[in-house]
């Protein structure tokens, strides 16, 4: 057993949804890195496809931005779509798009509930749902294709929530 092989990545394909900047940057330089074409998304085209060109030449590997909204049903199936096109299978996909809303505890609107659970929740089920036949496509007993779900704790952090209101006799509140 070549100990520089047991964990290579190299040669293989990856998604990483919020893939321009944070966390998913991160995952996407790592792939990169390590000889991994990846498909990066974002909301924000002029940025993650400035993104995708400084990571391309960076690690002298293929970086491909495809921006869409994958809050929606449409979203996904286009984006789906573009990869379909351009891939017979995948071997991983993190489902790491994420977004926040800024109102107080008091004051937060359905409308913002549903913009966070739509892109935080239904999104990364609805997209690994239509992956399935990209991720199985590549997929083995010996080297299965992953799906990674990332989730944040900014909720945690929430400035405009005061725990102290909810639990008094508590400094902190635990979700």
């Amino acid at each position: 057993m070549d100990i520089n092989n047991l964990f290579s990545v190299k040669g293989k394909v990856a998604v990483v949804t919020g893939g321009s900047r944070g966390i998913g940057e991160m995952i996407t330089a790592g792939f990169l890195a390590n000889g991994v074409k990846v498909y990066i998304s974002a909301r924000k085209a002029p940025a993650l496809i400035e993104k995708a060109e400084d990571l391309s030449k960076k690690y002298d590997m293929e970086c491909i931005p495809i921006p869409c909204d994958l809050s929606t049903k449409d979203g996904i199936d286009d984006f789906v779509s573009q990869i379909s096109s351009k891939e017979n299978g995948i071997d991983f996909l993190i489902n790491n798009a994420g977004a926040a809303w800024g109102e107080t505890f008091e004051n937060f609107s359905e409308g913002g509930w549903d913009k966070v659970m739509d892109l935080n929740v239904k999104s990364l089920f609805f997209l690994t749902q239509a992956m399935k036949s990209l991720l199985v496509s590549n997929a083995s007993l010996e080297d299965p294709s992953r799906v990674i779900n990332i989730g944040s704790i900014d909720a945690l952090m929430y400035q405009h929530f005061q725990p102290s209101l909810i639990a008094p006799q508590k400094q902190q509140f635990i979700i």
